[in-house]
């Protein structure tokens, strides 16, 4: 924002960018390049996703381990490993429904990422 600030902040034709939006999803986007795990920190999040996904639901689903998932699921997406996608797609399904047989509720944000996972199209079968 500083560079938008000081009217240094261009797009790709070196056009200097005006719009605040424009510039804040820049730096959104930035910040996200910067903050992707890496190789070894998804190796780590793969054990913690497998280690949720199979064990027993207690009190209530942990909207952070869905999220974790999801970031998974999209990981394996972005490298076209959609066999892994769907895996932990139904493990997910089945955590959830394991779940709700023991009477334990799901949230309204944990169906809104079930949501966002099942839109991705990683070729059904």
């Amino acid at each position: 924002m500083k560079d938008f600030e000081k009217n240094k902040l261009k797009q790709r034709d070196e056009k200097v960018i005006k719009n605040r939006k424009q510039a804040v999803a820049i730096g959104l986007s930035r910040v996200e390049e910067e903050c992707s795990y890496s190789k070894k920190e998804y190796k780590e999040l793969e054990n913690k996703v497998k280690e949720f996904l199979t064990s027993d639901p207690e009190d209530k689903i942990p909207l952070s381990r869905v999220i974790e998932t999801r970031q998974l699921i999209e990981f394996h997406y972005k490298n076209k490993n959609f066999s892994k996608c769907k895996k932990y797609e139904v493990m997910l399904w089945h955590y959830i429904v394991s779940a709700v047989s023991m009477n334990i509720e799901v949230s309204e944000n944990v169906w809104k990422e079930l949501k966002a996972i099942k839109k991705m199209d990683f070729k059904r079968y």
